[in-house]
């Protein structure tokens, strides 16, 4: 996994992510792990195998979507994990994913998905930790 995506990269990104946001348009099997690393009642080694499982996802995505799906799929499981377990499961600082964070709430507003952005975002800009 890269440490940080080009802003061309956030832009594709956020394109495929926005028009893949009903559950039914997401590429298999990212929905149904998207709808797992979401609940609140994951735990973090759940979480923690999410990230890895779409890092795997990553090392030869079938196209874009799939690689925008993958790349979701691995941010949502970091979020989760740092807003609702205190945890931080990726060796990036929280407050270096804030800008992208604030991105994905922004794209994902009125979803579940964007909530958990929109705090993990508030969450990293003062801080690397949770409060």
């Amino acid at each position: 996994m890269k440490s940080s995506l080009s802003e061309s990269q956030v832009k594709a990104l956020l394109i495929v992510a926005s028009k893949s946001r009903p559950r039914s348009t997401a590429p298999a099997p990212y929905a149904g792990l998207l709808d797992e690393a979401v609940k609140e009642t994951t735990t973090v080694q759940e979480l923690a195998g999410l990230k890895e499982q779409a890092k795997g996802f990553l090392k030869e995505p079938a196209d874009r979507r799939h690689r925008a799906a993958a790349t979701l799929l691995y941010h949502v499981a970091v979020a989760a994990a740092f807003v609702r377990h205190g945890a931080q499961i990726s060796g990036r600082p929280m407050r270096k994913q804030q800008p992208l964070y604030q991105q994905f709430a922004d794209t994902w507003a009125g979803h579940p998905i964007g909530q958990l952005f929109r705090e993990a975002a508030r969450r990293a800009a003062g801080t690397d930790t949770p409060e």
